[in-house]
């Protein structure tokens, strides 16, 4: 076993024993971890074919019965979190491959992510999905273009807003290829095959939803509240604040300091990393933009940016977090310690569903902590009702 494998083995074995605590305390905190339980329940085991919400998450809601029927909501989150360290490990490979200087100290911050360390322990589906991402632009990179529809498959079955996002990744691809050779190629047309492969094969969860809408579209619609919530205003205001707390108002603020400080003294890339520069980066930033783009039409919740914060972290692992050790560092005590304690800097007038907010600078504690007191207080729930009668947020 080569060195570097070696020792990802032992990181990955001691992120395990560093979040494997967090999984028992019950299912999660997010309202849709029990829509889906109880959608599973009444589909597989009443026979009453429904879905948590639109446009459909049968696939997940399967996996989600199966599990939890044996062993409730600690095997759960045990394969979210084998998922997650899957994703991990994946990581931890490009960030090798694209020449990281700090591929262990990026990979940290991703676990220090707070909606992604929250995410590898509770039964939702972001770090499912997630992996189906990271496996098809790892294929996309190696140009197994027949294997890469296997996990875009599935990543689409899983979320369906992954579609787009795997659209961009091809974009992506396509761009460098249609830049290289100036004209239209043999793989151009495979790669839009891909496309339309894992399209097609990852469907039957939404025509299910089809079939159950009483065969009509209504399934696409999107369950976000009235119409004063999504003000143009309130719209770029939401993506603004949520995006800020990603990585959290201090990361985020240094991220942008070190952007504003020139650095004439890039670190050397061989000519292999180059090469997979060329064909890795366009795919991460069609990734990135498309679920930023996403995020800016429904920007609801910080977790549908798991997929960005995961390959924006690449792209930086050989750009601002290349320059020094210490600023890596610095950058991952400040992600880290927005789990714990964070600033609060707007209160919304009505929370999860407001229309206006107002400026009040407060120390509050951080995502992580607030995550584990809500998923204590409705760690018995396995139904939606029950989450509304026991979640404090509700109160």
């Amino acid at each position: 076993m080569r060195p570097a494998t070696r020792h990802n083995l032992w990181f990955l074995a001691a992120v395990i024993l560093l979040l494997l605590p967090l999984c028992f305390h019950g299912y999660g905190s997010d309202n849709d971890t029990f829509g889906v339980i109880e959608a599973g329940r009444t589909t597989w085991h009443l026979h009453q074919p429904t879905t948590s919400r639109n446009p459909g998450y049968w696939t997940f809601e399967l996996i989600v019965f199966v599990l939890a029927r044996g062993g409730g909501h600690l095997l759960t989150n045990f394969a979210s979190l084998a998922i997650a360290a899957i994703a991990i490990w994946r990581f931890l490979v490009i960030a090798e491959r694209v020449g990281a200087r700090f591929p262990k100290l990026v990979a940290a911050c991703l676990i220090a992510t707070p909606v992604f360390a929250i995410a590898c322990t509770s039964t939702m589906d972001y770090v499912w999905s997630l992996l189906g991402l990271v496996l098809f632009a790892e294929l996309l990179i190696a140009d197994r273009l027949a294997l890469a529809i296997i996990p875009a498959t599935l990543a689409f079955a899983l979320r369906g807003a992954n579609g787009v996002i795997i659209f961009g990744a091809l974009a992506g691809a396509l761009a460098t290829e249609l830049y290289s050779n100036r004209r239209l190629t043999s793989r151009t047309l495979k790669l839009i095959g891909v496309g339309l492969a894992a399209a097609l094969l990852g469907l039957p969860p939404y025509i299910a939803s089809f079939l159950t809408a009483g065969h009509s579209m209504t399934f696409l619609g999107a369950m976000a509240g009235p119409a004063e919530m999504w003000t143009t205003k309130m719209r770029m205001g939401r993506f603004a604040y949520k995006s800020l707390y990603l990585f959290g108002p201090l990361a985020s603020s240094l991220l942008a300091m070190a952007l504003a400080i020139r650095d004439n003294t890039p670190p050397p890339t061989p000519e292999a990393v180059t090469d997979y520069h060329r064909r890795a980066f366009p795919i991460f930033g069609g990734i990135i933009l498309v679920n930023a783009i996403l995020f800016f039409d429904w920007p609801i919740e910080i977790s549908y940016l798991i997929p960005a914060a995961y390959f924006l972290l690449l792209i930086l692992s050989t750009t601002l977090l290349a320059r020094t050790r210490w600023l890596t560092i610095a950058f991952l005590t400040a992600t880290l310690s927005a789990n714990f304690v964070t600033l609060q800097l707007a209160v919304p007038n009505a929370p999860g569903r407001s229309t206006s907010a107002h400026f009040q600078p407060a120390l509050k504690p951080g995502q992580l902590v607030e995550d584990i007191h809500e998923r204590d207080a409705v760690r018995h729930c396995e139904t939606y009702d029950c989450w509304v009668e026991h979640n404090i947020e509700a109160r």
